[in-house]
This record gives structure tokens, C-alpha cells and sequence, in this order.
């Protein structure tokens, strides 16, 4: 199975210095690949969402010298993005393209939790199950969160 041209940005290292052992895809790649008609903008939005980001992982990023047209050299931040935030970005992307791939990923979702898809291993298994563990730690966070600030605002 090939991959099409909207998501070869997302499975490709493409030799990207910051990769430690799990594939990322650089920010504006990212872009290209949702249809953002100005790449750049994708940062607004990986800076928006970012405490969502860092509970799925580590948001690798670096300094990036850019040179304007009068020659002003400036230094912008480019993010890498694993293939969870990859996907949490695209969900919240807002672009046809994006949209599309969002549908794609609730219906491989809704096969995976009428359990229609299972892991293809043990290995594959064991980081469902890590996955699935988070989820529960990030939901039970939020509940905790809440009752606190009820009954803060109780006081």
C-alpha cells in the first residue's frame, strides 16, 4: 500500500537532525501536506495547542536562521511533530485536506474500539495498552482539575 501525496509529509523522516527513535515530521511539511495556502501559519496553531502537544510527547524544536529579502537575518522557531501530534494538529486544522484526514482517522478509531482492528503483535499491543493508559491519566487529571476549581470557587 502506497501512501498518497497529502500524507507522505507525515510518515517521512526525510533526515530530519532531531529525530531520536520515533519518526517526526518538520511543521511547514506538515503544512504543505493539510493545504495550508500560507505554510507558516501551522506554528500559530502548534503554539495554540501546545500543553495538548507535550502531554502526547516531548515537541522537539529548534531555532531556525531565516533570511529576509534585505538580507536581515532573523531566527524563527520550526517544531517536529510525531505522528500523534501530527495527528492532533491535523484534527484541529480546519483545511479540506485536513478535514479529510481527520474522517479517516475517526473512522480507523471507531474500527479500533468495536474491535475491528487489533495490534499486530505483542509490542503493538503493549503500546495500546500504554496509550490507552495515558488517555485514562490525561482524563483523570481533567476531573481532578475541574473538582478543584468548583470548589475553589465554592470558598
Amino acid at each position: 500500500m502506497g501512501t498518497s501525496p497529502s500524507t507522505t509529509a507525515l510518515v517521512s523522516l526525510g533526515g530530519n537532525p532531531l529525530t531520536a527513535m520515533e519518526a517526526t515530521v518538520q511543521d511547514l511539511r506538515l503544512a504543505e501536506a493539510l493545504g495550508y495556502a500560507r505554510p507558516a501559519d501551522i506554528r500559530k496553531l502548534i503554539k495554540r495547542h501546545l500543553p495538548m502537544l507535550e502531554a502526547l510527547g516531548l515537541v522537539r524544536h529548534g531555532g531556525v536562521p531565516i533570511v529576509s529579502g534585505k538580507g536581515r537575518v532573523s531566527t524563527i522557531t520550526e517544531y517536529h511533530l510525531t505522528k500523534a501530534q501530527a495527528a492532533f494538529i491535523t484534527a484541529k486544522a480546519g483545511t479540506k485536506q485536513a478535514d479529510s484526514l481527520t474522517a479517516l482517522m475517526a473512522e480507523v478509531f471507531a474500527m479500533v474500539s468495536d474491535g475491528k482492528l487489533v495490534a499486530a503483535n505483542e509490542a503493538a499491543a503493549k503500546e495500546l495498552a500504554e496509550a490507552q493508559a495515558r488517555e485514562l491519566r490525561r482524563r483523570h487529571e481533567e476531573e481532578r482539575d475541574a473538582r478543584s476549581a468548583a470548589f475553589a470557587a465554592m470558598r
